[in-house]
């Protein structure tokens, strides 16, 4: 692989009276590609990259980015059966004979007027192209305040929330905006008991969402009493302190944490999200 970006990095301290004040902010902007993947392999694929009945949903490919998604690019969605018996190829016959009002239209990519396993391409990466961060310090006649926000964008997030294999799992309360009948719906496909046209069965762009997010990691709060008021108990310093950890996040994403783990970057197939905490301590030092 080839790995190649900028990475900045600024910093700020001043004095203002009794208030002591500093920033640090850092910004990454990252491209990653594959270059080589052995003789005669032009890509790979991973099991542990599947997800039920859909199997692989990322590429290892040379020339684009480690582990990217890789599947069906969806155009709209039939709004009538005019719609579906317009959608056809240079002999006259249906691109796709299983639809009916309410699926996805797929894209033909190679143009062979069929809807198959070569239709599908490249539809981003799960590494985020940019990363930052930044941490405020401030502190002021014995209080101190640190706060730390980080976030990550320009990635792609599999949300696989929902089990296909069970089916009576819930949805997301997106699906009350589903279709149900004509321009009603352009994006989320009607939902029948079966799926002839492989709307939720099939890896497609349906299930990627942007990965963008900045989040409140830490916020701490302390006050170190004076010392001549710890003296009279033989310590040196004592410091109170209060922090706050994943306090707010700002994100589109849907699903439970943008900022997913698992062991495989970018499949969230409903792993734990981090927990808001809260923690108290003590410092004493004698």
């Amino acid at each position: 692989m080839e790995n190649s970006g900028i990475e900045l990095e600024l910093g700020y301290k001043k004095e203002f009276g009794d208030v002591k004040f500093s920033a640090n902010g850092n910004i990454s902007y990252l491209k990653n590609e594959v270059t080589y993947l052995g003789q005669g392999k032009d890509f790979i694929t991973s099991g542990a990259a599947g997800y039920q009945s859909m199997g692989d949903i990322t590429r290892t490919q040379v020339g684009e980015g480690y582990n990217s998604f890789y599947g069906f690019e969806t155009d709209g969605i039939f709004q009538n059966a005019a719609e579906v018996n317009a959608y056809t190829n240079a002999a006259g016959g249906l691109i796709q004979p299983n639809a009916s009002p309410g699926d996805f239209k797929w894209v033909d990519v190679n143009g062979d007027g069929n809807i198959t396993g070569d239709d599908k391409q490249f539809l981003g990466s799960p590494i985020p192209k940019y990363t930052f961060g930044l941490t405020l310090n401030a502190d002021y006649k014995g209080f101190d305040v640190l706060v730390f926000t980080q976030g990550a964008a320009g990635n792609k997030i599999f949300q696989g929330l929902r089990r296909l294999d069970v089916p009576t799992a819930n949805y997301q309360s997106v699906a009350l905006s589903r279709w149900t009948g004509e321009g009603t719906s352009n994006d989320y496909p009607r939902l029948i008991t079966s799926d002839p046209n492989g709307n939720f069965s099939k890896m497609s762009n349906f299930y990627l969402e942007d990965g963008d997010y900045i989040r409140l990691k830490t916020v701490q709060i302390g006050y170190t009493l004076p010392s001549n008021t710890i003296s009279k108990i033989g310590a040196q310093k004592l410091r109170l302190y209060v922090t706050g950890e994943n306090l707010a996040t700002l994100t589109n994403y849907t699903g439970y944490d943008p900022e997913i783990g698992g062991n495989v970057l970018g499949i969230d197939r409903g792993y734990y999200p981090q927990a808001r905490s809260f923690m108290f301590g003590v410092n004493l030092q004698f």
